[in-house]
């Protein structure tokens, strides 16, 4: 198990950075997408391993929230803006390095917490904690309303990879009100993005920012 949950938070991690260099949105979707399938293998892998047939049927519903269900959301949201490109002010090259600083930063908070955890997964902690670091730099980085959800999702993923390593699975309860609290978020913000569209034509954090001043 210990293999498997190093490979696949490795995985999981990469597909993060993958986020922060790519530049369009459908590709930045297409990761999180692969991330989230990547999340859904882990779970199922812990749910056999530690024989917690919850947890597999949780990794299922994670499956269809993250890898279906949000995704054509976050499609419906971008319908109406063409595909955009990040700003040409802003250089992949140094979101990436500051993601891989905070990279480095998870790994030196974890390092106590791996060193005293017994757990099979414990190798995979301080990966799952660089996901949600990197989801809150997208996040905090967005320049529009898509790019910030797009973080808070995937912070969500890396919360969602942190616990189930650092439980070895968590109770199916708790993981289903997870998922719920996520899907509820989405939904509302998507119909709130369909109204600034409506009114502001855009859904640039700058043009609203503008607006207001």
């Amino acid at each position: 198990m210990r293999e498997v949950a190093n490979l696949l938070g490795f995985v999981g991690l990469v597909l993060a950075l993958l986020v922060v260099w790519r530049q369009s949105w459908r590709g930045r979707l297409r990761l999180f997408v692969a991330q989230s399938a990547v999340l859904a293998v882990l779970a199922i892998a812990i749910g056999l391993y530690a024989n917690r047939r919850g947890l597999l049927v949780a990794a299922l519903g994670f499956a269809a929230l993250k890898v279906w269900i949000i995704p054509r959301a976050l499609t419906r949201i971008a319908a109406g803006p063409p595909a955009r490109t990040a700003s040409p002010r802003r250089s992949a090259a140094a979101s990436l390095l500051t993601a891989g600083v905070l990279v480095v930063v998870a790994f030196t908070i974890m390092r106590p917490v791996t060193a005293a955890s017994a757990l099979p997964t414990a190798g995979g902690i301080p990966l799952a904690f660089g996901m949600a670091l990197i989801g809150l730099l997208v996040c905090v980085t967005g320049r529009d309303v898509l790019g910030q959800i797009l973080g808070f999702l995937l912070f969500e993923n890396g919360v969602f990879a942190l616990a189930l390593l650092a439980t070895y699975g968590l109770p199916g309860l708790v993981e289903a009100g997870v998922f719920l609290d996520v899907l509820v978020i989405v939904l509302i913000v998507e119909g709130i993005a369909v109204q600034m569209r409506r009114e502001h034509d855009s859904l640039e954090v700058d043009r609203f920012q503008e607006l207001r001043g």
